[in-house]
């Protein structure tokens, strides 16, 4: 008895070391799908694939080193992310397995472009949460934006493009025309706008 209850422990323990990591989908459009990815300590996902879509990371936490493998090649190890740091990831297909190392749980969001633009960059994009360059093509832009305490946040100079709106750990969706909001809070805000560029009128 003892050896069999002994199995059903050790399954269940792996069956949690490699549970998918808690993805999920919080907005979608037709422009884009906003999901929001945790890890736990030590997590390891099962293998799982991720399409040809453009893609720009927000990662609203601090975050430690990832093991990333893929199908046939060597692992890939993340380095150590910090809250507020950007990624835009050109449109390429994944399929791996990913694992925490470091016990620290983390938390990111997800912004996949339904869009397939022909001017994606050749290699991903990066900005430090300090960095405030913006990056824009004809079809994207991201850029940061401080809100001061108890005023009305900066309109954008592109009313006419829609956008999701990174405020610390949440999002909202901006449909073009949008008016600025309003922050009522004793404290800046200090967010991340990724606007999707609308096509020009014939």
């Amino acid at each position: 008895m003892k050896p069999v209850c002994l199995l059903v422990s050790l399954a269940a323990i792996l069956s949690a070391q490699v549970a998918p990591s808690d993805a999920t989908i919080e907005f979608e459009n037709s422009l884009v799908r906003v999901v929001r990815v945790r890890y736990q300590p030590h997590q390891k996902t099962a293998m799982h694939d991720h399409p040809a879509t453009p893609t720009v990371y927000v990662y609203v936490t601090d975050g430690e080193r990832l093991r990333i493998s893929h199908e046939g090649e060597d692992p890939v190890i993340r380095p150590p992310v910090k809250a507020g740091a950007i990624r835009f990831q050109h449109a390429v297909a994944e399929r791996h397995i990913v694992e925490e190392l470091d016990g620290v749980a983390s938390e990111y969001l997800r912004l996949e472009l339904k869009a397939q633009p022909a001017d994606q960059p050749p290699t991903d994009v990066r900005r430090a949460p300090g960095d405030r360059t913006p990056y824009e093509s004809p079809t994207l832009r991201i850029y940061r934006v401080t809100c001061p305490a108890h005023a009305t946040c900066p309109p954008s100079a592109h009313p006419e493009d829609a956008a999701v709106v990174v405020n610390g750990r949440e999002f909202g969706w901006e449909p073009a025309g949008t008016p600025p909001r309003a922050n009522d809070t004793d404290t800046a805000w200090e967010q991340v706008r990724v606007e999707m560029i609308a096509p020009a009128k014939p």
